[in-house]
């Protein structure tokens, strides 16, 4: 029967949206509705609440974000934000790692060659959770690169372990990432590869960089390229803040204060004992178990574990730390972990020149 030939009141009901569905979806959107009310107002007890801390805590780690810096600018105005802008002093450029202060040579003659090598601890300090993995031999982490830097996308750390045939590794450097979708094929500032640059040689000026030159030794503290290759790095990587914020962490033995800024969020960080063997620390973030930690709490537990040296890496939904093939950390991301351009690789026993 054709609607035409119907009442004008049977075609309108005709045409009604069922009341099931239509409670339905003005059910949905009252909840949505007051979840975003809720949200912002949330958001605006954070930013213009009566707790100080609290704001400071929430901005600086909302800022150190990709995708999220945005939130900040909801409530506060630039002139506001400025005061949690976080930037490193001047001072770490004139600063260098003396190697003298670390003895790996006689340290690994003298070990026993009766275990793996490295141990994978579970840390609990505070509201800070992860994993520190301890490398005996630091000649032991390479680099590894994903392909094509600022064309092919790069690769998950998970890929990047089973690609160099690896025993376990973390992310290392930072990469270009605007808005929160980088694919991770353009690395942020200098990387070395086995001794040649492979990224950032027309570069004018210098980076923060974190490697690890040829006898092993970490190396923390801003440089040229060519102070780079002067140091023998042999695998180097740069990481700063969107806020500038440097890598140095613990410059020989001493915390660098300057550069302890920044909110609470997943952290990945490398550290060298005195006698040599690297710290390799993973700290979660983002979740109920745990928010994520601040830069002092890396250095913190950097020192409680010996480190003379110790420096910044990526973070954020970065942070992972990959063994025999699986994540073993907590990825703050929900959609997986990311695909980055460089990680700090463990390899095996006899699988590293020199």
């Amino acid at each position: 029967m054709e609607t035409e030939n119907l009442p004008v009141a049977e075609t309108k009901a005709k045409k009604r949206m069922p009341k099931p569905l239509a409670r339905t979806l003005s059910f949905l959107g009252v909840t949505l509705l007051c979840a975003l009310v809720t949200l912002l107002g949330v958001i605006w007890v954070l930013e213009k609440g009566p707790s100080p801390t609290a704001t400071e805590i929430f901005t600086r780690s909302v800022r150190e974000t990709s995708a999220l810096r945005w939130v900040s600018r909801i409530f506060l105005s630039e002139e506001e934000l400025e005061r949690y802008k976080s930037v490193s002093s001047p001072i770490e450029e004139g600063q260098s790692i003396n190697t003298s202060l670390i003895h790996m040579a006689e340290s690994v003659e003298e070990a026993e060659d009766d275990g793996p090598g490295f141990e994978i601890l579970d840390i609990s300090e505070g509201t800070c959770k992860g994993k520190l993995l301890i490398v005996d031999d630091p000649k032991r982490v390479i680099l590894g690169t994903s392909d094509d830097f600022g064309q092919a996308p790069g690769w998950e750390l998970t890929e990047m372990v089973e690609r160099y045939g690896a025993v376990a590794g973390i992310n290392a450097g930072g990469f270009n990432d605007e808005g929160g979708r980088g694919n991770g094929s353009t690395p942020q500032g200098l990387v070395i590869d086995d001794g040649k640059v492979t990224w950032g040689a027309n570069h004018v000026g210098g980076f923060h960089v974190v490697g690890l030159d040829e006898d092993g030794i970490l190396h923390v503290g801003f440089m040229t390229v060519q102070q780079a290759l002067d140091a023998h790095m042999r695998w180097a990587v740069s990481f700063e803040t969107y806020d500038g914020l440097a890598s140095a962490l613990i410059l020989n033995g001493e915390v660098q204060k300057n550069n302890l800024g920044g909110g609470v969020n997943p952290r990945t960080a490398i550290g060298q004992r005195e006698d040599g063997a690297l710290l390799l620390l993973v700290l979660d973030g983002r979740s109920i178990s745990t928010l994520g930690a601040t830069m002092q709490d890396l250095c913190d537990i950097m020192l409680e574990y010996g480190a003379v040296n110790a420096g910044n890496l990526d973070g954020g939904s970065s942070s992972v730390m990959v063994y025999e093939g699986k994540i073993i950390n907590n990825c703050a991301s929900v959609v997986g972990p990311r695909r980055i351009p460089t990680a700090f690789l463990l390899m095996k026993e006899g699988d590293v020149d020199g």
